[in-house]
């Protein structure tokens, strides 16, 4: 078998990180596939296979016309089934290739793009940003990352990766917008338990899918008197007098498939059989956009 029929190895950025000197060795006698969060993104390979496919002048071990055209195809292929939007320039920043991610992204075809400059593809405040970047890798020669706002598409926050190509340069835009949104989400959430924590008289719980209680905190556990262990794999509902049993359990399974928020006042049958009046509210824990549970907040 010939080394470069040897079929592709693949492994991670962060394995190539700590070891890299052995995957050096295995690119000599095939191609290593590197990927980020399982997708391809670049591959090494060996001096000798690099002349092979045609990007050294004159042939080495096989037809330099014919390494040429499949070095050609699969990088097209490649192109072809990335998530992310590809765009190629030319040192004076004219579009020499785009992928059809970066023409649903633009709304123009290919044979519209190639041969446009670069200005003339994106507005000013892109072109002030993404430019200069494009411009720096042209000089440098080092990969760029960084985020940008969309001036394609009004409120969509792209990731963009510039990066040298043969011809010139190249950049990937990924959509970020469920990310940015997601850390925002995120720190409002933060700030909201913060300011919840410092609020007397207020305790939360969570239940699990089953109605369980699988999550208590210590305003809670005082509110009830019990310890941790002795409310674990519990219902609400069982700690809750038994004429509103139902109502409870109803406004639980309600939240459980994902119905708005609800509120309504209990009386729980707190630790040494005394009883204490609260109002509670229900809202659904999702995982993946699926209720996987219910977050019960407390209000004495």
């Amino acid at each position: 078998m010939k080394s470069r029929d040897i079929p592709p190895a693949r492994m991670t950025a962060g394995e190539i990180s700590r070891n890299f000197g052995q995957w050096q060795d295995v690119a000599l006698s095939g191609p290593v596939i590197v990927t980020h969060h399982g997708r391809p993104r670049v591959v090494m390979i060996s001096a000798e296979h690099y002349a092979a496919a045609g990007f050294e002048e004159g042939p080495v071990g096989y037809d330099n016309d014919s390494a040429l055209q499949t070095a050609e195809t699969a990088r097209s292929a490649i192109l072809g089934h990335m998530n992310e939007a590809f765009v190629a320039l030319d040192p004076d920043l004219r579009i020499t290739a785009v992928n059809a991610v970066f023409e649903d992204l633009k709304g123009a075809s290919a044979s519209q793009l190639v041969g446009a400059a670069w200005n003339e593809v994106f507005n000013a405040p892109a072109q002030a940003l993404i430019g200069e970047q494009f411009r720096r890798v042209l000089r440098t020669g080092e990969t760029l990352e960084f985020e940008s706002e969309s001036t394609v598409q009004p409120g969509r926050s792209f990731g963009v990766r510039v990066f040298p190509y043969p011809g010139g340069v190249a950049a990937l835009f990924v959509n970020r917008t469920e990310e940015r949104d997601l850390r925002a989400r995120l720190d409002r959430a933060a700030a909201l338990e913060a300011a919840l924590a410092v609020l007397p008289d207020l305790a939360t719980a969570r239940l699990n899918i089953r109605g369980v209680l699988a999550g208590m905190d210590a305003d809670f556990l005082r509110l009830t008197g019990f310890s941790e262990p002795e409310l674990r794999d519990c219902r609400l509902s069982d700690i809750v007098r038994p004429a509103e049993r139902r109502g409870l359990t109803m406004a639980v399974e309600r939240a459980l498939q994902g119905e708005a928020p609800s509120r309504l006042p209990v009386t729980l049958l707190v630790k040494d059989g005394a009883e204490r009046t609260v109002e509670l509210s229900l809202a659904t824990i999702r995982r993946d956009g699926i209720p996987d549970g219910v977050l019960v907040a407390f209000a004495a």
